[in-house]
């Protein structure tokens, strides 16, 4: 019979599971562990230890549980603890061996249990595993006929994600994020039950906008993941994932909120000694200070990352922005011949080209360029069209045809308009500004004008300086505005103004559809970059500015 203290125990833990409590669930589960060995509590204390990062003694309490599911025959939690673990070696520990080993046993447990949802858990477990997404088409197709016949809303969840980029790997953009769509609508309509699905999922959408170059995605899902994780009472199911958290963050124009998940994610890696789970941090971080112009910090972030292949284009990016134009084509042309071709190659392409650029070699910049035209050609997808069209103005602004530049950076500024990536956009100004700069002046200063607007108001402090120096050499106006406000992210402004109406952290985090923990780095970093010592001084600040508007 079970103990009646024990059953509370582990009621009550499941119940704080469900709530997001990490600490109450682990607490609950840990005092059912000092009545009696269970392995439901080894179990669900796992999972909580795993939202609060401990990702060690999270492997060690659910390899307990998988021990004690064995053996009181309890084969169906014992087979979902060995999926997991089979995923986390791999994924936190990058320990394949014993990740192989687990997978193994689960699919050893899968032969003992009733035809059932699980044969579907067991061939999406083994296509996240692949190391290719284009691979892992049938697995996901596999997984999504159970999760469809058993009606299993987490598992089918997945397997759109899944075989969304699988699709995408293929080629297929608009069809794989059709399916990478649908994923995240079965996420945010409330019919998963797991939070770790949620964040699964997420994390999948965002490496689908990557590779689809497709962040504008993002910020097009990033108001509807807030408003759901507020209105569920979990708003902090994206953080077991920092980079994927700095991503939606970057997509809404948001880089003080990006550098502040991807700055604590780099710790925290640090400090326990895991890998990555998807993109390292240290390279997001790495591109977000070379905006921000930031050129040798980028450059220390990357020591012993530059030959991974997440971070290799960002080291790419530091080599050309130090002048080692040599070292950064050697580092693209390895990356693009490893990839072969598609979709995957355009933000390599395009950054080829600027090396090409920058070491005068304008044919070899023209021939790169006519490449990735071909690409955006055959995929037809929106981001890759503007980023041809934004490399190929580029091209044509060096080689002198101001018509074929003008034509082809207008392009490129209408269609990231269209998709809300407000610094690409930025970009094409600049560019366009800067072919200009001779023909007609008068545009070139509208242009310099709109990139400047564009990157102060994103916080991209380096691109900001870029546009404000061609701006003061074409005879045009000076930053405008509170030089201190041009220091705060769209945001981070958006903070300030709560600030003033002397709201509280967690007030402010139900006003923006935030978590409190996000609203207190925004005051951190407001209270920093104007220098002030205090809310109360910074609230202060903010009427000051509105009363001068």
């Amino acid at each position: 019979m079970v103990n009646a203290s024990v059953s509370e125990g582990l009621a009550a833990g499941d119940h704080f599971l469900a709530a997001s409590d990490w600490n109450a669930a682990a607490k609950a589960f840990e005092s059912v562990l000092l009545i009696q060995d269970d392995p439901a509590a080894h179990d669900g204390l796992g999972r909580a230890l795993w939202w609060l990062r401990d990702v060690d003694r999270s492997i060690a309490e659910r390899t307990a549980a998988y021990a004690g599911f064995r053996r009181l025959g309890q084969d169906p939690p014992a087979f979902r603890a060995a999926l997991w673990l089979a995923r986390e070696y791999a994924d936190a520990l990058g320990s394949e061996a014993v990740s192989r080993g687990w997978l193994a046993r689960a699919e050893g447990l899968a032969f003992r249990l009733p035809e059932g949802v699980e044969r579907g858990w067991m061939a999406l477990t083994r296509g996240l595993l692949k190391a290719d997404p284009a691979s892992a088409g049938d697995d996901a197709r596999t997984a999504l006929g159970f999760a469809r016949n058993w009606d299993d809303p987490d598992l089918e969840a997945m397997a759109l994600a899944l075989l969304g980029l699988g699709t995408i790997a293929s080629g297929n953009v608009l069809e794989g994020m059709t399916l990478v769509d649908e994923a995240m609508v079965v996420a945010t309509a409330g019919e998963v039950h797991d939070q770790m699905i949620f964040g699964d999922v997420c994390c999948m959408v965002t490496r689908a906008s990557e590779e689809a170059c497709d962040t504008s995605r993002l910020s097009q899902w990033n108001k509807t993941l807030l408003r759901f994780m507020h209105s569920t009472g979990h708003p902090a199911l994206l953080e077991f994932c920092g980079t994927c958290c700095a991503e939606i963050f970057l997509a809404a124009g948001d880089i003080a909120s990006a550098e502040g998940w991807l700055t604590k994610t780099l710790h925290e890696l640090d400090q326990g000694g895991h890998r990555a789970r998807c993109v390292h941090p240290a390279a997001k971080l790495a591109e977000l200070r070379l905006l921000q112009g930031r050129v040798e910090e980028a450059n220390r972030l990357l020591a012993g990352f530059e030959d991974r292949p997440d971070a290799l284009r960002a080291a790419a990016a530091v080599r050309l922005a130090v002048g080692d134009t040599a070292v950064a084509a050697a580092l693209l042309h390895r990356q693009i011949h490893y990839i072969g071709g598609g979709l995957l190659t355009v933000p390599l392409l395009a950054l080829l080209i600027d090396v090409q650029l920058a070491q005068g070699d304008h044919g070899q910049a023209r021939a790169t360029a006519e490449r990735l035209d071909e690409v955006a050609a055959k995929t037809q997808w929106p981001r890759s069209l503007a980023a041809s069209h934004l490399a190929a103005g580029r091209v044509a602004a060096a080689l002198g045809d101001v018509a074929l530049a003008r034509e082809r950076l207008d392009a490129a500024i209408s269609i990231f308009g269209e998709l809300n990536m407000p610094l690409e956009a930025a970009s094409a100004h600049l560019s366009l500004a800067t072919a200009l700069r001779e023909t007609d002046p008068g545009v070139a200063v509208h242009e310099a004008g709109a990139a400047l607007a564009a990157f102060d108001e994103a916080g991209a402090r380096g691109m900001a300086d870029k546009a404000a120096v061609l701006l003061r050499a074409l005879g045009g106006p000076a930053r405008t505005g509170p030089k201190a406000l041009g220091l705060l992210s769209r945001r981070e402004r958006e903070v300030l103004s709560l600030l003033a109406e002397a709201l509280t952290n967690s007030e402010i985090a139900d006003r923006l559809f935030i978590s409190a923990k996000t609203a207190e780095h925004h005051v951190s970093s407001i209270l920093a970059k104007l220098q002030l010592r205090s809310r109360v001084e910074a609230a202060a600040f903010a009427l000051r500015q509105s009363h001068k508007e």
